[in-house]
């Protein structure tokens, strides 16, 4: 079974698009193959929300600014520039 976001996501557009050997290698063992690990369809799962074009699938810094944003996005979706994560605050 695929990745439902195989058709369009745009990690392999953008940022693989140069490197069509390593894309190929890349998706069958994420996309075609453990897609449920990969950081991106997990986030996609979480919240529904499309990513950051260039968030890479093992980028774990990235990652964790992105939850952090979302985490703060659903507890201020209001004032989100005002609103801190609890790391920060």
């Amino acid at each position: 079974m695929a990745c439902e976001l195989v058709e369009c996501c745009q990690f392999f557009k953008d940022n693989m698009k140069d490197l069509p050997k390593a894309a190929q290698y890349i998706q069958s063992k994420l996309c075609f193959g453990d897609y449920q690990s990969c950081n991106r369809y997990q986030i996609y799962k979480q919240t529904g929300e499309h990513l950051p074009f260039d968030l890479f699938p093992d980028d774990q810094e990235a990652i964790r600014k992105v939850k952090q944003c979302l985490s703060r996005k659903l507890r201020c979706p209001d004032a989100p520039r005002d609103c801190q994560t609890p790391d920060t605050e």
